[in-house]
């Protein structure tokens, strides 16, 4: 699967979270006149198997996948989404700002609005390739215990016709996926330097599909904006996102299948070790730090490029390792 990264610039921002947004809301819609941009059937594709498996993920089970994100634009990325002009009933939103996964702004009488009250807000996307995109955002709503501290915004793209879709796809039974807003964005490249790699802004933030890497990580309890004994969980978030995709070599290729059960558990103790089975590997920010199992990999021309060079045997936290993955057999 392509996995594209949606990298939402906030352009005129002062800093996350900050930023002045000034195009009325008649004016997105001169932005999405070009309707050979892209291909509207694939934009939303989203990986969300195991959506359903938050039980497992608190005792460190996970379902892997490929996708970063979940974003499939036939080849496209959106980056440059801008919140410079984000409106709510034809009215400018002013002041936005992210807070953790909470989008929060005001409208002209200075009421602050998040939450909820952002239902129905649109704002202006740039697609890798030149083009625009409007997406709106459908519904808000805090994930359940233990992430109650997590917005998921059910977020739709305009196509021709007045026809708005959902961006992150649907789910087997039709509802649409949703997707955690996330501060700063992630390179999308794969089998090269920085590939998968997190890059600190305070323009741009990015959407992640629930059930792939990025918002998974949150849910399994790797939030970026939070500390745990005053050690922050930027960098575990970062492990895990490559632990998820199997991102052995740090430079955003993926090395596994979509689906593929492993227990995952962490030097914090935020996810406790719930299986006994065969090692995988040792995670860092910049990606495994030694492979033991390698997943299922059996040929040699399966194998990460890296294999050789990290391969060993692994399984503890004493050389630095911030999380740690299990395959089952």
């Amino acid at each position: 699967m392509r996995f594209g990264s949606i990298k939402l610039a906030l352009l005129s921002c002062l800093a996350l979270p900050a930023c002045v947004l000034d195009v009325a809301d008649d004016e997105l819609a001169d932005e999405f006149d070009d309707e050979s941009e892209f291909d509207d059937e694939t934009i939303g594709e989203s990986q969300h198997a195991g959506m359903s498996l938050n039980g497992m993920s608190l005792n460190g089970m996970s379902l892997n996948g490929m996708s970063l994100n979940g974003m499939s634009l036939n080849g496209m990325s959106l980056n440059g989404m801008s919140l410079n002009g984000m409106s709510l009933n034809g009215m400018s939103l002013n002041g936005m700002s992210l807070n953790g996964t909470q989008l929060t702004g005001k409208n002209a009488s200075g009421a602050t609005l998040s939450g909820t009250a952002l239902v129905g807000a649109k704002m202006n996307a740039t697609l890798s390739n030149g083009g625009t995109l409007v997406l709106r955002v459908d519904a808000a709503a805090l994930l359940p215990a233990p992430n109650n501290d997590v917005w998921a915004y059910t977020v739709r793209y305009a196509q021709a016709g007045g026809v708005w879709a959902p961006l992150c796809g649907t789910a087997s039974n039709g509802v649409p996926v949703q997707a955690v807003a996330l501060a700063g964005t992630w390179n999308n490249g794969s089998g090269v330097t920085g590939g998968g790699s997190w890059i600190s802004s305070a323009t741009a933030f990015t959407f992640g599909c629930r059930g792939t890497a990025l918002a998974k990580c949150v849910e399994l309890g790797y939030k970026p904006w939070k500390t745990v004994n005053g050690v922050s969980l930027r960098n575990h978030h970062q492990a895990c996102t490559r632990m998820i995709r199997a991102d052995y070599c740090g430079d955003g290729k993926s090395w596994t299948v979509d689906g593929t059960q492993i227990n995952v558990y962490d030097s914090m103790a935020i996810q406790a070790d719930a299986a006994n089975w065969p090692v995988d590997a040792e995670w860092l920010p910049t990606g495994a730090r030694c492979i033991q199992l390698s997943r299922s990999f059996t040929t040699q021309q399966q194998k990460p490029t890296c294999f050789t060079a990290k391969a060993g045997a692994c399984g503890n936290f004493t050389k630095g390792a911030l999380l740690i993955d299990e395959y089952k057999p």
